[in-house]
């Protein structure tokens, strides 16, 4: 991978030795992101890092920091920035007792982990980094919609927030929510947990039901695998074949009133944007896709309506970001004691987890793109001369990922690489590579 560890460089942890241990650490991991920290450091290596991650001294924020303002410097180019919002559950075995979180009653331990991911606005989905980063205990977790308040204010604070639309799932389907992103300004999407009333006009689906369809569009809908263990998720998002349907699409404005559980000081009402997006024939015995999505932005024309649904499509990388993050970097395999050096780890993980996404993403939607884009001479170098793929002489980012997938034990014929087979083809790769470098370095001593 291209010099992940820069994305670290100028953080703020009260002493510069601190801040060369940070550089040293990330460095070391983004060469094999889902290996452990024996199998990267070294024995006086691993006791420096595990010191850094426990000290009182650093913070998430801090090592943050500088991802945060170098993901600001990519997102300055867009016309549009989507903010994607979004709650991840982070869960370590029941094995270990790790302090300051909680066990389930299964005996595991779990705390949320809260992101916003930076993405481009068209149709390239690229990630440009962490806009923010939370964490919180579940038992503590009273107002679930507190954290998505306080990561779009921390958005919003930067002179370029100007171009960012904040995308969201069913979670932040929240009235006084809703009332501060308006109240505010801030540009978003957000799909709606709930079918609200609107008076005479019954539900927000009867109220649609009225409109005129603006349009239709063919998809291709994924495969979607049963996920075994997590019944609320199996729920909210139920297993499915691979398909392709037609959704009909319209939109209108609505007024909102206040609910009686939303705090009295909010508005009594709020007038908003919704977009309703259908699947006209689904297959029998399959639950039809249907969003109702709460928007700020305008829809008088069915090109505007199509670039809600579009940018709303885009919160799917979220997904992959934590997906990155979880199998890619085996975060959830990390053996650190505490809370804290959990929490700090998190903070150096989540720009290497990007920088995967960013790999398979220029990949899929910029295939033609040169591979140095995303990865260094010496790594191309390698995969030419020992990879199980043939390169072209200019290859592409398309070609890297599929050779890099292929170190990983990924097979042509099975499809797109996932996650695991990438993560195991980085760590060869980088394997290789230092072999590669020791040799060049060993052959230019003997030369001179």
């Amino acid at each position: 991978m291209k010099r992940v560890a820069e994305e670290f460089r100028g953080a703020e942890l009260g002493d510069p030795r601190r801040a060369a241990r940070l550089l040293k650490v990330a460095a070391s991991m983004a060469e094999e992101p889902g290996a452990s920290f024996p199998e990267r450091l070294d024995e006086g290596e691993l006791e420096g890092a595990y010191r850094f991650f426990s000290s009182v001294w650093v913070d998430l924020d801090a090592i943050l920091a500088p991802h945060v303002a170098a993901t600001w410097r990519r997102a300055s180019q867009d016309d549009v920035t989507l903010a994607l919002h979004d709650t991840t559950t982070i869960s370590f075995r029941a094995q270990g007792a790790r302090e300051g979180i909680p066990a389930s009653s299964r005996g595991a331990q779990q705390f949320l982990a809260h992101a916003t991911l930076a993405v481009c606005g068209d149709e390239t989905r690229r990630p440009h980094g962490v806009l923010g980063l939370s964490t919180h205990l579940l038992e503590h977790d009273e107002d679930v919609h507190a954290r998505w308040r306080k990561q779009v204010q921390a958005v919003a604070a930067h002179p370029d927030a100007r171009a960012v639309v904040h995308v969201m799932d069913r979670e932040a389907d929240d009235y006084a929510l809703l009332a501060f992103l308006l109240g505010g300004g801030h540009r978003f999407i957000i799909r709606a947990q709930y079918d609200r009333r609107l008076g005479e006009r019954g539900s927000m689906r009867q109220a649609l039901g009225l409109i005129p369809i603006a349009d239709t569009r063919q998809v291709e809908l994924s495969a979607r695998v049963n996920r075994r263990g997590l019944s609320k998720q199996s729920r909210i998002h139920p297993p499915r074949e691979a398909r392709q349907t037609t959704l009909a699409f319209s939109a209108t404005q609505i007024a909102i009133p206040r609910p009686p559980s939303a705090p009295a000081d909010t508005p009594a009402s709020l007038s908003l944007h919704v977009v309703r997006v259908w699947e006209v024939d689904p297959p029998e015995g399959e639950k039809p896709i249907e969003w109702l999505l709460l928007t700020s932005e305008p829809i008088s024309t069915h090109g505007e309506i199509l670039r809600v649904i579009d940018w709303y499509r885009a919160r799917w990388v979220i997904e992959e970001f934590f997906k990155a993050l979880k199998t890619g970097c085996a975060y959830e395999k990390r053996q650190l004691e505490t809370f804290h050096a959990l929490r700090n780890a998190l903070a150096l993980f989540a720009p290497l987890a990007w920088q995967l996404l960013l790999l398979r993403t220029e990949a899929q939607h910029r295939p033609r793109t040169p591979a140095s884009v995303v990865l260094g001479e010496d790594h191309i170098a390698v995969l030419r001369a020992a990879g199980r793929r043939p390169l072209p002489p200019q290859p592409s980012t398309s070609d890297v990922l599929l050779a890099i997938a292929a170190l990983g034990g990924h097979l042509r014929r099975n499809g797109e690489p996932g996650w695991l087979v990438l993560g195991r083809g980085l760590e060869k790769l980088e394997v290789l590579t230092a072999g590669w470098c020791l040799r060049k370095s060993s052959e230019t001593s003997d030369q001179s």
